[in-house]
């Protein structure tokens, strides 16, 4: 086989660039069978690791990984919020154990303030933790460009919807059986 087919046709009819492996079939003059490709939950699983990985390493110089910059954002984008709605969101992918030590840690560092209300806890940054936000935003921003290259707005939407469709049609479901 010869390197030059990695110098033509490098683009599909969308204008997203093509994969090595796509590149390789075409030029031994393969076709793609969606047949052939690893199941959805292979991507869903495999798209978490590398995103997770390659997040928790652009951030590690700052001390944090993925799971704190949701909860460091959440909060931000919120202004003040309720420690259970965090982490009602944050619940799918941390344990409240981890959730409870990022928050800590974020209380020891003066980024974050935790108010009492009744049974209820508010969660706000300091300015400090705003600033940090702005630092690690910064870092994040560049990550998701780099996640994002070829793909559009609507794509990106198009996959959303997809998947919060495929959650509901099995959580609808699983309601009606239990």
């Amino acid at each position: 086989m010869h390197i030059s087919f990695l110098c033509k046709n490098r683009v599909n009819n969308r204008g997203r660039r093509k994969s090595f492996h796509v590149l390789k079939q075409e030029a031994q003059g393969e076709r793609q069978d969606s047949t052939k490709q690893p199941p959805l939950g292979y991507w869903l699983k495999h798209a978490y690791e590398v995103i997770t990985k390659h997040v928790n390493h652009v951030l590690s110089e700052q001390g944090f990984t993925r799971f704190h910059w949701q909860v460091l954002n959440i909060v931000y984008e919120a202004g003040t919020i309720a420690r259970k709605d965090v982490f009602n969101t944050m619940k799918t992918l941390i344990q409240a154990r981890q959730f409870d030590e990022i928050l800590y840690g974020f209380v020891k560092q003066g980024w974050l303030i935790e108010r009492s209300d009744g049974d209820a806890t508010a969660l706000m940054l300091t300015d400090a933790g705003k600033t940090k936000r702005d630092t690690i935003f910064n870092l994040q921003r560049e990550v998701r460009s780099r996640a994002m290259q070829g793909i559009t707005d609507q794509e990106y939407t198009t996959v959303l919807d997809a998947l919060q469709r495929i959650v509901n049609n099995l959580e609808e479901t699983a309601l009606r059986s239990s």
